[in-house]
């Protein structure tokens, strides 16, 4: 992550998508729920949550592709 990958971190929008032919693309909601799925299971570490979201971003952008 660079700093220019901040803004859209904190709009919440997407880093990793790009155009696939596929017409929809990971709601907010499921990122939020994949990302707060791995943070639980990370032991709830308050300074992962970029981390986790962006790992949940990148997790479901897989089965668009």
């Amino acid at each position: 992550m660079t700093i220019y990958d901040i803004p859209a971190v904190l709009t919440g929008d997407s880093m990793f998508m790009k155009f696939t032919g596929h017409p929809e693309r990971p709601s907010r909601r499921e990122i939020a729920r994949l990302a707060y799925d791995f943070w639980e299971k990370g032991g709830r570490q308050d300074d992962r949550d970029i981390h986790d979201w962006l790992a949940a971003e990148e997790e479901l952008t897989r089965h668009y592709r």
